[in-house]
């Protein structure tokens, strides 16, 4: 069964979609109230309201994409270099989100010294990872790029890794969810040389439809005018809320 945060979250970038494309008032009405049930599903039990996520969700507009990870494989004489992490006692890759500014190469070698004081250096992408489909608990849709890092010097505890340690291969600790997944892909891309990736299951795909000779002027017009408020940021339309009246000038 899918976690209710990701199908919030799938919720969310379908409601999105539509806004960005929406024909009439009619499919305004529609997308937006997908988007105020997706907050509502993301607020679930949380420590946000529903009204905090609407108005975080309506002040950004913009495409809904899974998030981009990152993980660090340190391999030596002794095994692979993990981390028992500071939430969850247990061992882990190094890794992390990767940041605005930076490639997914460059946020794995970051990742790695904040969270275990190696500098290193990205030498071969192993794999990308689903977070759907690795074991992982958090709910969020992540699409991980797991990279083998060359690093030099001793790993240290941080404030993220209680400690570090080399494992072998054959004799790995307790693992974080999602963790026994990355080091799977892991050994297997080292041995054979061939990146891993997950493959899409079967599903239906559609093609864009068009109408010969375009559409009518009229719909066109009001398409773009839809477009343009929402990515300009017109969450006030999306809340259904009429324009303050101009006020006149003293």
């Amino acid at each position: 069964m899918t976690p209710v945060p990701l199908i919030a979250d799938e919720l969310r970038a379908l409601a999105l979609a539509g806004l960005a494309h929406v024909r009439d008032a009619y499919d305004l009405e529609r997308y937006r109230r997908v988007l105020h049930l997706s907050a509502e599903l993301a607020a679930g039990d949380g420590p946000a309201s529903t009204p905090e996520i609407k108005r975080a969700y309506l002040h950004n507009l913009a495409h809904v994409s899974p998030l981009l990870g990152v993980e660090a494989v340190v391999t030596g004489p002794r095994g692979v270099l993990l981390m028992r992490r500071a939430d969850s006692a247990l061992w882990a890759v190094p890794g992390g989100l990767a940041e605005v500014g930076e490639t997914l190469a460059g946020a794995a070698e970051r990742e790695l010294f904040e969270e275990v004081g190696l500098r290193g250096q990205a030498t071969r992408l192993l794999g990308l990872l689903d977070s759907r489909l690795s074991g992982s608990r958090h709910g969020l849709h992540i699409v991980t790029a797991l990279f083998q890092v060359e690093a030099a010097g001793e790993a240290r505890p941080t404030l993220e890794a209680r400690e570090v340690g080399w494992h072998a291969w054959n004799a790995l600790p307790e693992l974080h969810p999602g963790h026994a997944a990355t080091l799977r892909v892991a050994r297997a891309a080292l041995d054979s040389g061939l990146p891993h990736f997950d493959p899409e299951p079967p599903r239906p795909l559609h093609p864009q439809a068009h109408r010969a000779g375009g559409a009518s002027p009229r719909q066109t017009l009001g398409v773009r005018l839809v477009r343009l408020l929402v990515r300009a940021g017109g969450w006030a339309l999306l809340r259904g809320e009429r324009p303050a009246a101009p006020q006149p000038r003293p």
